[in-house]
């Protein structure tokens, strides 16, 4: 398999990733007005959970990838 599918692979998992943090934080916001009372607990909620989710998406790419390359040989 070559470099660049695999490069294509990871920038579609990426751009899924954004889409997909974008509408599950504009839900939480559309529901959860009330907690957030200023710019820095909203600053903090956010990075946290950009870093969890960062984690969570290179995980899962690195398996995928490695589940397609075993398979493919």
């Amino acid at each position: 398999m070559s470099s660049n599918t695999i490069t294509l692979i990871f920038c579609l998992g990426g751009l899924t990733f954004l889409v997909n943090w974008f509408l599950l934080m504009f839900i939480y916001f559309k529901n959860n007005t009330n907690h957030i009372n200023n710019l820095v607990s909203l600053s903090k909620m956010l990075f946290f959970c950009l870093i969890i989710s960062s984690v969570g998406v290179l995980t899962t790419g690195i398996l995928f990838v490695s589940a397609l390359m075993f398979s493919h040989g």
